[in-house]
């Protein structure tokens, strides 16, 4: 019975970053804050990491990862690296030191959107040789960073719905 209903978790969070990702990629359904639209599948992956196993939430990671290097132009496996490394890590840190509630899962936001944002602006912006770097962080990826970080209350009320109804709520 368990099993069935891990598996049925897993599943709703694939559907979830899925439905989630189309809607970020279609033009139009989001609404554009400072010109840019958020990362909802990061917002999403980390409050699914906050709540489950390490390497469990290590392949969700991936996974997101892949979905945003489709949809956003990047070299295919930058961002799934990223989101693995950052999904594992976040785990590992809330599976042992502390109780996820909506205010700890906004402040461990505040820190883990921040690392895959400056890689972004680092490796895919001033890397690849763009002028106007500072202009860039300010203009673009500051307020990436902040959308995103306004999208994680969204994606864990989801999430919690989620471990709800498939039997996980209040257990590691």
């Amino acid at each position: 019975m368990t099993d069935r209903k891990k598996w049925a978790r897993w599943l709703l969070y694939a559907a979830e970053l899925l439905l989630l990702f189309f809607l970020q990629e279609t033009p139009g359904l989001m609404p554009l804050l400072m010109g840019v639209k958020p990362f909802l599948v990061l917002a999403a992956v980390l409050t699914v990491a906050m709540a489950e196993d390490p390497v469990p939430a290590m392949l969700l990671g991936a996974f997101a990862g892949l979905l945003q290097d489709f949809g956003g132009g990047s070299p295919m496996g930058y961002h799934g690296l990223v989101f693995a490394v950052l999904c594992y890590l976040l785990s590992g840190i809330c599976g042992t030191r502390m109780q996820i509630h909506l205010f700890t899962a906004i402040l461990l936001g505040l820190a883990a959107c921040l690392p895959p944002v400056l890689l972004d602006w680092l490796l895919l912006y001033m890397a690849a040789g763009y002028s106007m770097p500072a202009y860039a962080l300010l203009r673009v990826y500051l307020p990436l960073y902040f959308y995103t970080l306004l999208m994680i209350p969204p994606c864990y009320g989801i999430q919690k719905l989620i471990q709800r109804v498939c039997g996980r709520y209040g257990m590691r």
